[in-house]
This record gives structure tokens, sequence and C-alpha cells, in this order.
């Protein structure tokens, strides 16, 4: 049982792997679908005014929480459809597994 709940759910690609002589997957990506929680946000990054340009980036990032020790790897892309009907397609960033006082593991944090 999650310590909160989990309403959203992830698709987990994992392409094969196993490559032929060109480096293309063998056989057809294998899919997991996960229930999660997706906290989603963005933060406007602004770099130097030099006096004539003035440039600022947007950056998107979610942060997926899975229960327990989640098989998720770098190489996966993970997929998923907001509230607003929109679908992110993104490989992890980063994971970070949450530990128990025990050792156990209790979460999986995959950012995006």
């Amino acid at each position: 049982m999650a310590i909160f709940p989990m309403r959203q759910t992830i698709t987990v690609k994992r392409l094969s792997s196993e490559r032929d002589v060109w480096g293309n997957p063998i056989n057809e990506a294998e899919e997991l679908t996960l229930k999660c929680r997706i906290d989603e946000g963005s933060t406007a990054v602004k770099s130097r005014n030099n006096g004539v340009t003035k440039s600022e980036e947007t950056v998107a990032s979610a942060r997926i929480l899975l229960d327990r020790l989640a098989d998720v790897r770098y190489t996966d892309v993970i997929s998923y459809t907001n509230e607003l009907g929109e679908t992110m397609e993104k490989r992890p960033k980063e994971i970070n597994v949450k530990r128990h006082i025990g050792g156990k593991a209790i979460l999986t944090e995959v950012l995006l």
C-alpha cells in the first residue's frame, strides 16, 4: 500500500536490448503501465541582458512518485497524459529511491 493515493498512470516503454547489424532493436518495445503520482511544474530561467537582447527560457519538469522499488531505467521512455489532455514523452533525467529507516524501499522518484 502506498503512502499517499496514486491516481495517475504512466506507460514505460523499454526497447529491446538485442540489436541487429545496424544497431536497431530487433524486438518490439516492451510496455509497462504503473500507477503513480505526478507533480508537474515549470520555471522561467532568465539569462543576462546585454542591452540589445533579452533572453528567457521556460523549463518544464515533472516529478513522478512510484510505490516501492520500481523497475525504471534511464534508457526507458516514459509517457503520461495530464488533466488537460496533453501527452508527454520523455526519458528520465534522475531516478532516486527513497528508503525507510530500516532500509526497505518505500518510493521511487523519477524526475523528467
